[in-house]
């Protein structure tokens, strides 16, 4: 199977996909991590392109007391916007992905499981491969929203916000929900997936070690918006 095969499989075999993708140079996992940057920024720049701007910099700016609004409106444009969303996007899903991974390697450390650093962040970036849905669902729902309000929170239609809890994008619990979706599930299946192959643990075992990281993440920042 070829890099590509393998990625575009992970969504169908996945343990088949896995099991091929593991016996690659790690070097491969520079192709998850490119596609996964790839795929956010096309949607940031679609999103920006189609957005109605004049509504979102009156949005952008709304608790800004009003003798500093226009300073800020006019530091603001659509092009700035998308450069500090796409630098964003860069440094977003490295860091937060390398968290993942190093969470790992310090659990499997303790565990006595111990793995290559490297090994489990291609794990981590591997299990990136439903990212390939988000594009043209996230597309549609910025298409149907056309002259609607849609804030950058909003785009990704299987956020736990968008189906179930359908607050605003911008408000605290709301900016929380629409980080989790249905597709954060699916990349802690393939990481189950890829932490039993690369390990001795037993299904139950890697099911827990790869919820840690979204539980550290997420226990902290409900944790500082109920203080």
């Amino acid at each position: 199977m070829n890099i590509i095969n393998i990625y575009t499989g992970l969504l169908f075999s996945p343990q088949q996909a896995f099991a091929q993708a593991l016996r690659l140079k790690v070097i491969t996992l520079f192709f998850p991590l490119a596609a996964a940057l790839v795929i956010t920024a096309l949607l940031n720049t679609y999103y920006y392109a189609a957005v109605d701007m004049p509504w979102l910099l009156e949005r952008m700016v709304a608790d800004i007391p009003d003798d500093q609004k226009q300073t800020v409106l006019d530091s603001l444009s659509k092009g700035r916007l998308l450069g500090i969303s796409l630098v964003g996007v860069v440094f977003l899903t490295v860091s937060i992905n390398l968290f993942r991974a190093f969470i790992y390697w310090f659990v499997l450390k303790v565990k006595g499981e111990a793995q290559r650093f490297v090994r489990l962040f291609a794990i981590v970036m591997w299990s990136t491969a439903p990212l390939l849905l988000i594009l043209p669902a996230g597309m549609l729902n910025i298409y149907l929203s056309a002259g609607q309000a849609l804030l950058p929170n909003d785009v990704n239609p299987v956020s736990l916000n968008q189906l179930f809890f359908k607050l605003s994008g911008d408000s605290d619990w709301g900016q929380l929900l629409s980080t989790f979706s249905l597709i954060n599930i699916w990349e802690i299946f393939l990481i189950i997936i890829g932490l039993k192959l690369a390990t001795s643990l037993s299904i139950k075992q890697s099911f827990a070690i790869a919820l840690v990281p979204e539980l550290v993440i997420y226990g902290l920042w409900i944790t500082t918006l109920l203080l």
